[in-house]
């Protein structure tokens, strides 16, 4: 992912933290503060020598050496605590069934369940943290009024034992501690909430390459607008890997892209729609979930909310579709320029989708054209609707039923596209008749 000009990726400063914290890159942000803080401490530390040099002459390389260790040791013990007090909490996974045995007679490319997972994540670090913290916090609120006494105690025992400044030891012990301890605290938190967490994230989530797989595929549609299962069967193992993962459990936009699509092709459209809403909303930049967002919403008739999500100029099997449903002339004109420009694909040969939408798209210009007295375009459109026919036909001779339909509708039918051509149309009849 990038993030600007090299400067701000390669320096923490101001303005490439600025630029980290819109990008959300907790590296540069963590790296950006630990920068600060032991600059700080550095230049303290130097401070320390040149204040102290005067009236301890060399002995303040002594307290300068303690000193160190002691922010050693407060920067370490305040990063201990903010590693329990970081330590994600593993989500409780529902376990997956396990997969039937086939029967005989059982519909041939079925998937099988994913079978159940043998073993669960240990959590004990997890409860010891949470057991930890919380007496911790208990612990200190009930001591809350004698904690500067005891500071105070503890700083002076520090000074007597090691740094032996009368006058300052007690406050160079203090200032240390809460300078090293918070900090090492911050350090600790903010690291384990970022880089532990997302380690353990990609550990227990599913595999970049199940998730590749399962959008390099995409959503297809029948005729009818239904989506259709995967016949690969790479990407049904892919697809069965995701099922087998709770939403709650994804992490990154293109898993919940990826979740979604899997959903969809198990015909689960309500956990896809809210899968892929996710999935763009955090990043709406990803044509991929875009379109797969589309075509669950064409699955669903929500055409209107499909047509937004789709650049006006896309071209694909979805966008044709959808412009059947646009008002003409403007409709037909869109679906036939988007089905002329994937007539010249390699793919178009064997789409029998593509001949039914250019032959739905033809209808419509036809019952245009007729309506408005060009007989010379309507019988140029009629022409078309034919040579779309048989093309589709060749492709899949099963379209034939589905074609029939929409020239001779049920009554009150709104799937007429090719209504408008006659009844008797001697071609359409050669190709249709049952």
């Amino acid at each position: 992912m990038a993030y600007g000009s090299s400067g701000s990726q390669d320096s923490p400063s101001s303005g490439g933290l600025v630029l980290a914290l819109k990008n959300r890159d907790f590296a540069i942000i963590f790296d950006w503060f630990a920068s600060y803080f032991f600059g700080f401490a550095i230049a303290g530390f130097i401070a320390l020598f040149l204040g102290t040099f005067p009236s301890r002459g060399w002995d303040s390389l002594r307290i300068v050496a303690l000193s160190i260790v002691f922010a050693c040791a407060s920067t370490v013990c305040g990063w201990l605590l903010g590693l329990l007090f970081g330590i994600p909490r593993t989500l409780s996974r529902p376990q997956a069934a396990p997969a039937p045995t086939p029967q005989p007679g059982a519909a041939p490319g079925q998937a099988p369940a994913a079978a159940a997972p043998t073993s669960r994540v240990n959590t004990n670090l997890e409860d010891i943290s949470d057991w930890l913290t919380k007496t911790l916090v208990g612990v200190g609120l009930t001591q809350l009024y004698f904690v500067p006494h005891y500071l105070w105690q503890a700083a002076e025992k520090i000074n007597n034992a090691g740094f032996r400044w009368d006058g300052s030891g007690q406050l160079l012990a203090i200032a240390l501690f809460l300078y090293f301890a918070l900090g090492g605290f911050w350090l600790g938190y903010v690291g384990t909430r970022t880089i532990l967490t997302k380690l353990l994230d990609t550990i227990d989530g599913p595999s970049p390459a199940v998730v590749e797989t399962t959008l390099q595929e995409g959503l297809k549609i029948d005729t009818s607008g239904r989506i259709v299962g995967s016949t690969n069967a790479s990407v049904k193992s892919a697809d069965a890997a995701l099922l087998a993962v709770p939403m709650t459990a994804l992490t990154t936009p293109r898993q919940l892209a990826a979740w979604g699509t899997a959903k969809a092709r198990h015909n689960d459209l309500e956990s896809a729609t809210v899968a892929l809403q996710e999935a763009n909303r955090v990043d709406p930049s990803d044509p991929v979930a875009k379109q797969a967002l589309a075509t669950v919403y064409v699955a669903q008739m929500r055409t209107a909310q499909a047509d937004e999500l789709l650049p006006d100029d896309q071209i694909s099997d979805v966008a044709l579709f959808l412009a059947l449903y646009e008002d003409p002339p403007e409709g037909f004109r869109k679906a036939i320029r988007i089905g002329q420009r994937l007539a010249q694909q390699p793919s178009a040969a064997t789409n029998g989708n593509l001949h039914v939408w250019l032959a739905c798209a033809y209808g419509q210009q036809h019952a245009y054209e007729q309506a408005h007295q060009n007989p010379t375009l309507a019988d140029e459109a009629r022409k078309n609707v034919v040579q779309e026919v048989e093309a589709a036909l060749k492709v899949d001779p099963a379209a034939k039923a589905l074609l029939y339909s929409l020239w001779q509708p049920a009554p009150n039918s709104q799937e007429n596209d090719l209504a408008s051509i006659s009844n008797g149309d001697p071609d359409l009849l050669r190709l249709l008749a049952p």
